[in-house]
């Protein structure tokens, strides 16, 4: 199950302004950061954008999150949290280890256009702040969702479904077809990321030889 998150800032932090009086506040300022981020850019946006977006006060904003960085750090793990979950249950119903990969890549296809803006958010980095200088909450929920990719993947190595050398450069080489959408993937283009992804599937599948 994911953490439930309070309507309030995080433990050890005092709340600052008023609570504002919307349903769902925390996910309404996370949506509306990640849409501006995006867009602007984080050195580019700040907290009174993000309070004009929602129609609340900065005030408002600064009860749930004090800074841009909080706003980011809590995108990032809500985000991978909520992604673990929709391509584990995907992965479950399926019941061979072809129709598990193919499960993988198509959710997490969905899930990334769905969420498109936050993605652009968290694999671009933001305002010269690279990856490494992810939380490491946010680090062990990525490489949690490489290990379920690994793990689907090693499954079917030993059931004989793929032919494998090695399962991590694998793992990595499905991974980087899937987030390398970020970069030229556009939401409103005729062809959804989820046609993408199974095209992607059939080649890794398939590989690239004649078929006969």
């Amino acid at each position: 199950m994911p953490r439930q998150r309070p309507d309030t800032v995080h433990a050890g932090k005092a709340p600052v302004g008023r609570p504002p009086t919307m349903p769902a506040p925390r996910a309404t300022i996370l949506g509306a950061a990640a849409k501006l981020f995006a867009a602007n850019g984080f050195d580019g946006t700040s907290l009174n954008d993000v309070a004009q977006a929602v129609g609340v006060t900065k005030a408002a904003v600064y009860h749930y999150f004090p800074t841009k960085k909080d706003i980011f750090d809590e995108m990032v793990v809500d985000l991978l949290e909520r992604q673990y979950l929709a391509v584990g249950a995907a992965i479950t119903a399926a019941p061979e280890p072809d129709e598990k990969l193919k499960a993988f890549m198509q959710t997490q296809a969905i899930f990334f256009e769905t969420n498109y803006a936050a993605f652009v958010v968290m694999l671009h980095g933001f305002g010269g702040v690279e990856r490494n200088h992810w939380t490491d909450e946010q680090l062990a929920l990525r490489d949690r969702f490489e290990k379920l990719l690994r793990s689907l993947l090693a499954d079917g190595k030993a059931a004989g479904t793929f032919a494998i050398d090695d399962v991590a450069i694998a793992a990595r080489a499905v991974l980087s077809l899937m987030n390398w959408m970020v970069r030229w993937f556009r939401p409103e283009g005729e062809v959804r990321a989820e046609d993408f992804a199974l095209q992607y599937h059939s080649l890794i599948v398939s590989g690239l030889q004649p078929r006969k």
